[in-house]
């Protein structure tokens, strides 16, 4: 095959292997599943024992990271990743995984289950996380000692109705003899020489739209960890933050301190998101592959992993980049150099890029791509495609957020288009859009004055703040907010 000659199957190439890795499925079978992953060796500090913190927004990878957990062969790779680059101290094979909290599935209370305990103590919320720990760690190790059994029994009609204060007053009257269970339990593990990860996540979803309990629950489980992470040196907790919930939920002070002094940060640069786009594209077919070696990008096949290529830095990306979509956004170099734009126009408002977005764009472009046929050899997807494809990359990321993260930005979104304005704007245009009346509200977002408000969404990195004063919203939240820049560039028509 010369040039495109056999464009619309490489199109449909890619396309597939995108729409494959978007959704958060457990994968069925390790080879596709790692023909899609790619290791980051800052990431792994996250599987380190002593790492305790994990802080990651949403997209950042760390499902991928774990659904690689369930497979030996990926325990493995990871383990060998880790420790060339030095931030794993264990094989990981003697690190046992388990869940301690997520929304998933029915193991854990729902949300309107906290909303029953609000205004409880501090102390009676870490009861509840002690509690779980309980039911996370009963067959581990040959389980707990018959008082516990005992306990067991006793709290089971509690966790059956998910009565969370009856959790309270029978985990209370337990207690002694169940912190005595897991000490021996601790024992065990030292003595076969193994270690118990408890993975928290999703803790943002405790109570949807209620900052208080969110954060009251969540200071229950700092609490817990932080009064016995040193007396269990084979039970780790390993508790995945949010990172505005780790900056505001007043999870400062000594308690956060004692858990938080080696966190582990997830995000990526704009080398390793073109590392693995192309890894994934290098793995939808030979003859796609072929195409992007032809743009000067090698590969090396390696064990479980595929086709990788041999290039880390963006720079190093340039040549294919150009052969995929052309060197510029336009006809002259005025218009931005393609390898620049991409990862620039995906950035939130404290430059942070993500896997899921810039592989939602190149799966819309592709079919906006097929549907008009502007590109002309070599060249596979034309610029206005990009283009198009950027505002549905936006819409997801907002429809994403308003249903798994953030329900109250739906709200926003409304008043936005009610009262719309183009960014960059003044503050005070801002302000008199986000005066929301949130009374009749569900779901509220932690600040509701629209001065905090505007703070918030900075905070988030869905807004940001110019040095001449003007709030700016960039273009990854820009059209999924009903809003619009000065002087935006006309976009081709929806598919």
């Amino acid at each position: 095959m010369s040039g495109v000659d056999n464009a619309d199957q490489l199109l449909e190439d890619i396309n597939k292997m995108m729409g494959e890795g978007l959704a958060d499925h457990a994968p069925q079978s390790a080879a596709p599943f790692f023909q899609q992953f790619l290791p980051i060796p800052r990431h792994l500090r996250a599987l380190d024992p002593q790492v305790r913190l994990i802080i990651g927004d949403k997209g950042a990878g760390k499902t991928q990271l774990f659904q690689a957990l369930k497979f030996p062969e990926g325990r493995e790779l990871l383990a060998k990743v880790a420790s060339d680059h030095g931030h794993l101290t264990l094989p990981l094979e003697r690190l046992t995984w388990r869940v301690g909290f997520e929304v998933q599935g029915t193991a854990f209370p729902p949300s309107g289950a906290f909303d029953a305990i609000k205004g409880r103590e501090v102390g009676d919320l870490r009861e509840i996380w002690l509690a779980l720990l309980v039911r996370v760690l009963e067959d581990d190790s040959g389980g707990f000692a018959n008082d516990v059994n005992a306990y067991t029994v006793a709290v089971a009609p509690a966790f059956g109705g998910w009565d969370l204060n009856a959790v309270i007053q029978q985990t209370k009257e337990y207690e002694g003899r169940i912190l005595a269970a897991i000490d021996e339990l601790d024992k065990r593990l030292s003595e076969k020489d193994s270690y118990v990860a408890v993975v928290y996540d999703d803790l943002d979803r405790v109570s949807p739209g209620d900052w208080e309990t969110v954060r009251a629950t969540l200071q229950g489980l700092i609490q817990l960890w932080a009064v016995y992470s040193r007396r269990w040196q084979r039970i780790r907790c390993k508790i995945f933050l949010r990172r505005d919930l780790y900056e505001r939920a007043a999870l400062r002070g000594p308690d956060i301190a004692k858990i938080a002094w080696n966190p582990a940060d997830l995000f990526w640069n704009s080398g390793e998101l073109y590392r693995l786009l192309f890894k994934r594209l290098a793995n939808a077919s030979p003859d796609l592959r072929a195409y992007l070696e032809r743009g000067r990008l090698a590969f090396k096949e390696e064990k479980l992993l595929g086709w990788v290529p041999n290039a880390y830095e963006e720079d190093q990306f340039a040549s294919v980049v150009k052969h995929v979509f052309s060197e510029h956004m336009g006809s002259d170099p005025s218009k931005g150099a393609t390898l620049r734009w991409i990862p620039n126009h995906l950035k939130d408002g404290h430059g942070r890029i993500f896997p899921r977005p810039l592989l939602r764009l190149i799966q819309d472009s592709t079919r906006i791509e097929k549907r008009d046929r502007q590109a002309a050899r070599p060249h596979l997807i034309h610029h206005t495609a990009i283009r198009g494809a950027l505002d549905q990359v936006s819409e997801f990321r907002v429809e994403e957020l308003v249903r798994e993260e953030f329900p109250w930005l739906k709200r926003i979104q409304s008043s936005f288009k009610e009262r719309p304005f183009r960014v960059p704007a003044e503050r005070r245009v801002v302000l008199k859009s986000l005066n929301i009346d949130w009374s009749h509200e569900k779901d509220l977002p932690p600040e509701t004055e629209s001065d905090r408000l505007l703070e918030y969404l900075v905070e988030l990195g869905i807004g940001s703040v110019r040095s001449n004063g003007l709030v700016d919203v960039g273009d990854l939240y820009l059209k999924g907010l009903n809003l619009k820049r000065r002087g935006g560039v006309a976009r081709p028509k929806r598919l």
